[in-house]
């Protein structure tokens, strides 16, 4: 990698410079990281690593070839969510797709004292620590994880039903899925789960769209329905996905609304999830011939989002690429960039039309550092802003490194950093810089990984993914930067 000098300077991240008046005309649109930015995917199954199988391996090698989010839905480490059971079981099989993980607990890690080795070994991914429940955004849908376990109050009026009533009524998205261990409904060992009923009733008021558990060992798809279990169009559709890993169980008394089911095919359920849409497809493992997928539409009550989330940087041989989630509140964008010479906004002289999801800006100076935000906005004004993204373009090494690397900053602090394999690589390093003074990192991943997430802690911090050859480094990317809390 070329040699290069970073300069940040005060107010990088501030949205000030933006009450200027938005310019006039059509501009360039190049597609260019559009899968990145608009079809977020959340990946993922419950009740996973058992060392007394080998499914979990199967599992685990499903994820290695699904980009996004992966969620473990409880009882990820048997026998007792032990650090052994997570140090032996867990991370030799899922533990290494961790850094794009965001778990819940089941009551197996509630067999450890408080589940302390599942706060420990997921750290920050798992939330709070000793809490277990938390909430982020994906793409255009807010996200949340809850703690099922039998001594966690689930009730109404309860610490956490009255957390997600809360953090419900301040993040109204069109799309929101919430995840945890034990199913409010399940035609399974364990039946359905009157705890819950709360809980679901929270999110349905809120206007959920699909939930998402595990505990009982099969998978089953429910038709939309309410917390009482009444089929209802604006209800809910929870899916069963314990088919992690561990042995799986036969049908007790099948449920009313039970719509698919299967117990004994082990895989994990793909959700892609589209501004005011999904599309579901269980994945079963190397061998299994059970599978099911549909596509349906929101029913979220509140505005489809603006234009502007899911915004994605990446550097490309013309100039800095960028691709986002379009909205329906937008009639134009411009791209503001922002570099030590100055602000300027992109396209020259012009604006990118309403339905615009790409732009590459192709004046980008070699080795210049250049932050953008995407700004949509309509005949009242400037709608919201993205997240600012940063790139010293031109820094990559040029050899063997990963090509059309980008840098996506969706999760409040998470980073998703995404490429394509150059080939012949071993593994990856990606190097982390944070830019408060604080000392630089790294981490190591497997060669069949091709996105990863890292946890900024709130830290504006530049990112080189590096492609490895045994213990030599072969080739790296461009310098990539996420500048959190900046919308």
């Amino acid at each position: 990698m070329r040699g290069i000098s970073i300069r940040i300077w005060a107010g990088v991240a501030s949205a000030a410079w933006l009450a200027v008046a938005v310019p006039r005309a059509a501009g360039q649109v190049t597609p260019a990281l559009h899968s990145l930015a608009s079809d977020p995917v959340l990946v993922g199954a419950g009740d996973i690593a058992d060392c007394t199988t080998t499914t979990d391996t199967a599992t685990a090698a499903l994820l290695d070839q699904i980009d996004g989010t992966v969620i473990a839905a409880g009882d990820n480490a048997y026998l007792t969510g032990s650090a052994t059971d997570y140090a032996g079981c867990y991370e030799p099989t899922w533990g290494r797709h961790k850094r794009r993980t965001r778990p819940v607990p089941g009551n197996h890690e509630y067999f450890s004292p408080a589940a302390a080795p599942y706060y420990a070994y997921f750290g920050t991914h798992a939330g709070p620590a000793g809490r277990g429940y938390y909430s982020y955004d994906l793409g255009a849908w807010h996200i949340v994880a809850i703690n099922s376990d039998e001594g966690t109050g689930t009730a109404a009026g309860s610490t956490q039903e009255q957390w997600l009533r809360a953090d419900l009524a301040a993040n109204r998205t069109q799309c929101t899925l919430a995840y945890w261990h034990h199913p409010r409904f399940s035609s399974g060992l364990h039946q359905n789960d009157a705890r819950m009923r709360d809980i679901w009733q929270a999110l349905n008021d809120f206007g959920a769209d699909v939930v998402v558990t595990g505990h009982d060992h099969d998978y089953e798809e429910f038709s939309r329905q309410t917390a009482d279990g009444v089929l209802d169009a604006n209800g809910i559709r929870q899916f069963v996905v314990g088919t992690g890993g561990t042995t799986l169980r036969p049908f007790g008394v099948i449920q009313p609304n039970s719509a698919t089911r299967n117990s004994d095919t082990h895989g994990v359920l793909k959700l892609t999830l589209h501004p005011a849409s999904f599309d579901w497809t269980f994945v079963p493992v190397a061998g299994g011939t059970f599978t099911d997928s549909d596509s349906r539409d929101c029913v979220g009550t509140a505005p489809p989002a603006i234009g502007g989330r899911g915004f994605a940087l990446g550097t490309g041989a013309a100039g800095d690429e960028m691709a986002w989630t379009t909205g329906t509140a937008q009639s134009g964008y411009v791209v503001a960039r922002v570099t030590p010479a100055g602000t300027s906004f992109l396209p020259a002289g012009g604006v990118l039309p309403a339905a615009a999801t790409s732009y590459t800006d192709l004046t980008a100076v070699p080795g210049q550092f250049s932050c953008y935000v995407l700004v949509p906005f309509a005949a009242t004004g400037i709608l919201r802003t993205s997240d600012v993204l940063c790139s010293v373009p031109d820094t990559a090494s040029g050899i063997a490194g990963p090509q059309h690397t980008a840098i996506q900053l969706n999760q409040s602090n998470m980073t998703t950093l995404a490429w394509t394999p150059p080939g012949g690589q071993t593994g990856y390093t990606v190097f982390t810089i944070p830019l408060n003074g604080a000392p630089s990192g790294s981490f190591t991943l497997a060669a069949p990984l091709r996105r990863t997430m890292h946890d900024t802690g709130g830290v504006p911090t530049c990112y080189v993914v590096a492609a490895m050859s045994g213990a030599a480094i072969a080739g790296t990317s461009d310098v990539l930067c996420a500048m959190p809390g900046s919308r």
